[in-house]
């Protein structure tokens, strides 16, 4: 009975690594296929607004997506040449590890396409333009304000002839 629970347990195990790699597979295929969707939303926004990608890389808050966006992407292509295509000597779990973080992966670079697609749908010349003119004025000063005003006031006073 022992031999015959022990060769069972090893058929589940076996059995739920299948199904395991069975569903990591469905799940890449799920996240390149959003990706390739994403991908054709991101070309289809450029050829509409391809200034406006131009902006976006010109923006000092929004061009940090762009390099985001390349440096997982390296990543990504890194790790599958690690488990996949180099001969790199490693354990059957270090290859499974790195296996199974490329799924994570895959979505935040959607997740970063998704981003940068609406950021070039939104952000124009003139919003840049705006955004750098905007830190080249000093900060408004009510006090300031009011005695501009009132210095205004006074001058014009003086000009007016009854």
């Amino acid at each position: 009975t022992t031999n015959l629970q022990r060769e069972f347990n090893n058929y589940l195990d076996s059995f739920r690594s299948i199904v395991s790699y069975a569903a990591q597979i469905y799940g890449f295929y799920h996240e390149v296929s959003k990706l390739t969707d994403n991908m054709g939303d991101f070309t289809r926004q450029l050829a509409r607004d391809s200034p406006n990608a131009v902006a976006v890389a010109l923006s000092s808050r929004r061009n940090a997506i762009y390099r985001e966006l390349i440096l997982n992407s390296v990543e990504i292509v890194n790790d599958i040449r690690s488990a996949c295509i180099s001969d790199n000597k490693m354990t059957e779990k270090e290859r499974t590890e790195i296996v199974f973080g490329i799924r994570p992966k895959l979505r935040i670079m959607n997740q970063k396409l998704q981003r940068l697609t609406k950021a070039v749908k939104y952000t124009t010349l003139g919003d840049i333009w705006l955004e750098i003119d905007e830190s080249a004025r000093p900060m408004a000063d009510k006090r300031d304000i009011v005695e501009a005003a009132k210095r205004r006031w006074k001058q014009a006073g003086k000009n007016v002839r009854p």
